[in-house]
C-alpha cells in the first residue's frame, strides 16, 4: 500500500509544496506585471528561474548601469527552479564525464568552481536575509544493488586519480546505515560538496533582491520568438542588445538550442512530518542522499522532519505540456521507491507530490555561451542537477555579455559543443523507449534479478551512440 494523501492524488493540480510554501510566508513581493507595449533594455533574459535571476543579479554587479528586463511565462519559481530537490551539491561524481570531455585538469576546475557556487549560495542568502533553509551537510552515495559497487568504486577512484581524494571518500555500509539506516542500503560514499536548500524560497529570495537591484521583471509573459536580440511577446516586444535565453527544458522549442536537448520528467513525493522516525534511522545530519541508479532517485529531509523523495517519471516528449506535471504513474513509481528505501515509514502519509520536465544533454552536463556571432547567450542541458550549476552559469553570461575577463569564461563548458541528439520525432520516441528501458534494467538488478537481454541492450543504446548517457 503507497499511503499517499491529499494532493499526492492528484499531481498538475496545483504548485509544488516548495512553491506554495515560500508564496504563502512571503511579504510585499512586489508587482511584476505582464509586458504590455514595447519597450527597450540593454539585455532582455527569456526566463526568470534560477538562471535567468542570477544572470541578471550577476550583471547589476558587473554593470550596474545596465537596464535589464526578465520576461518569465509564468511567476519567478513556477518552473523547474520552484520544484526541484534542492540538492546545491558539487561535481565531482561527474569527473568521468568531465575528464572524457575536458581532459584531469579542466575538470578540475569545473568541479571548484562548482564548490566555490555552493559556498556563495550560501553567503548570497545570509547576507540578503533569505531563508532558504541552506545547510551544508554533504552528499552521501548508496548503493541499493550489487551492479553498483564497481560505480562507485569507480568514482571515488576518479577523485584520487585527478588529485582530490579528500573530496569524494568511500563508506562502508555501516557508515551509511550510520547516517541513515535504510535496510535498501549497503556501502557507498561521501562527498563533502553539497548542502540542501528550499529551491522556491531561494529563487523568490532571489527575485527580490534583483528587484530592489532595478531589474524589470515582467511575469506572465510569454516570449514567442527571438528577432535577433528583441524579445517578441503576443502584448509587445523587448528591444535590445543582448538576449539570453534561460528556458530550461523549454529549451526543446527553441531552434537556438533543441538539437542539444531532451526533455524528461522527474517527480518528487512529500512525506508527512514525522521528526521521530528520522532519529529512529539516524537521518539528523542534513545529507543529501542518492543511489547509483542511472534513473536516479535522490532524497532529503526539511527542519519540520519530512522526506522529500524524488525520481525520474521516464517520459519524454517534444513539447513541455502537462503530461510533465499530472503522471499519475511517476507518482506511483517514485512512491514505490520512497516505500522500498523506508520501510519503517509505511504509517506516515505522502502527502505532496509534484514534477515537471528537466533539460537533458548528450553529455550529462550543461554548457553556457553564446549562439554563434549573434549576441544571444544560453545555459542549458542541467540534466536535474541545476542549483549550484545555474549560479555558476549567471556569472558566466553575464561576464560574456560585459566582456569581463574571468577564469570562469575560460571554463571548459563554455561555449563547448555537445554532440547533437537525432532529429525528431526519433529523438523523443527514442529518449522514451530508453529510458523506461534504464529503468526496467535497474530495478531487475536491484531485485536481484538479471535484466532482460533487450532491456539490457536498449538501456546501453545511448552510450553506444556516443552520449554520455545510461549505463556503460
Amino acid at each position: 500500500m503507497l499511503n499517499l494523501a491529499g494532493h499526492a492524488l492528484t499531481p498538475g493540480e496545483q504548485r509544488s509544496w516548495w512553491l506554495r510554501e515560500a508564496l504563502a510566508q512571503e511579504q510585499s513581493p512586489g508587482p511584476c506585471p505582464p509586458l504590455a507595449s514595447d519597450a527597450r533594455a540593454d539585455v532582455v533574459i527569456v526566463g526568470g528561474g534560477f538562471t535567468g535571476l542570477w544572470t541578471a543579479y550577476f550583471l547589476t554587479e558587473r554593470a550596474p548601469n545596465l537596464g535589464v528586463v526578465v520576461l518569465e511565462q509564468d511567476i519567478c519559481g513556477g518552473g523547474p527552479s520552484g520544484r526541484n530537490g534542492g540538492f546545491a551539491s558539487g561535481w565531482w561524481d561527474e569527473l568521468h564525464g568531465l575528464v572524457t570531455l575536458y581532459g584531469p585538469e579542466a575538470a578540475v576546475r569545473a568541479c571548484r568552481a562548482i564548490s566555490s557556487s555552493i559556498t556563495s549560495i550560501g553567503e548570497f542568502c545570509e547576507r540578503n536575509g533569505i531563508d532558504a533553509w541552506y545547510r551544508r551537510a554533504g552528499y552521501m552515495y548508496a548503493i541499493t544493488a550489487a551492479a553498483h559497487e564497481r560505480l562507485c568504486e569507480d568514482m571515488v577512484d576518479f577523485a584520487r586519480e585527478v588529485g582530490a581524494p579528500e573530496e569524494l571518500r568511500p563508506l562502508s555500509a555501516e557508515e551509511v546505515r550510520a547516517r541513515c539506516a535504510s535496510p535498501a542500503f549497503g556501502g557507498g560514499a561521501f562527498m563533502r560538496d553539497g548542502a540542501q536548500v528550499q529551491p522556491a524560497r531561494l529563487v523568490r529570495g532571489l527575485r527580490r533582491v534583483v528587484l530592489e537591484r532595478g531589474v524589470t521583471i515582467h511575469e506572465g509573459t510569454t516570449v514567442t520568438r527571438l528577432e535577433g536580440t528583441t524579445a517578441v511577446t503576443p502584448h509587445g516586444s523587448v528591444r535590445t542588445s543582448h538576449a539570453v535565453l534561460a528556458v530550461n527544458a523549454w529549451g526543446v522549442g527553441w531552434p537556438q538550442l533543441n538539437r542539444h536537448l531532451v526533455a524528461w520528467s522527474s517527480y518528487i513525493v512529500l512525506t508527512a512530518p514525522a521528526p521521530q522516525k528520522l532519529k529512529d534511522i539516524g537521518w539528523t545530519g542534513g545529507e543529501l542522499i542518492s543511489d547509483f541508479r542511472t534513473s536516479l532517485r535522490y532524497f532529503r529531509t526539511t527542519p519540520d522532519g519530512r522526506i522529500a523523495f524524488g525520481g525520474g517519471g521516464g517520459r519524454a516528449r517534444r513539447t513541455v505540456d502537462e503530461m510533465f506535471t499530472r503522471d499519475a504513474r511517476a507518482v506511483s513509481e517514485t512512491a514505490e521507491g520512497f516505500r522500498l528505501m523506508f520501510p519503517s515509514f509505511a504509517e506516515v502519509p505522502i502527502q505532496d507530490a509534484w514534477g515537471g520536465p528537466i533539460d537533458v544533454s548528450p553529455t550529462h552536463l550543461p554548457t553556457f555561451g553564446r549562439v554563434g556571432d549573434a549576441n544571444v547567450y544560453y545555459a542549458q542541458g542541467y540534466t536535474g542537477n541545476g542549483v549550484a550549476p545555474t549560479h555558476l552559469a549567471g556569472q558566466v553570461l553575464a561576464d560574456l555579455i560585459t566582456r569581463t575577463d574571468t577564469d570562469n569564461v575560460r571554463l571548459p563548458m563554455v561555449n563547448a559543443k555537445p554532440p547533437a541528439f537525432p532529429p525528431e520525432p526519433l529523438r523523443s520516441l527514442g529518449a522514451a523507449v530508453v529510458r523506461r528501458a534504464m529503468i526496467a534494467k535497474e530495478t531487475a538488478e536491484e531485485q536481484g534479478r538479471k535484466p532482460g537481454f533487450v532491456v539490457s541492450q536498449l538501456a546501453r543504446t545511448p552510450r553506444r551512440m556516443g552520449y554520455l548517457l545510461g549505463p556503460d
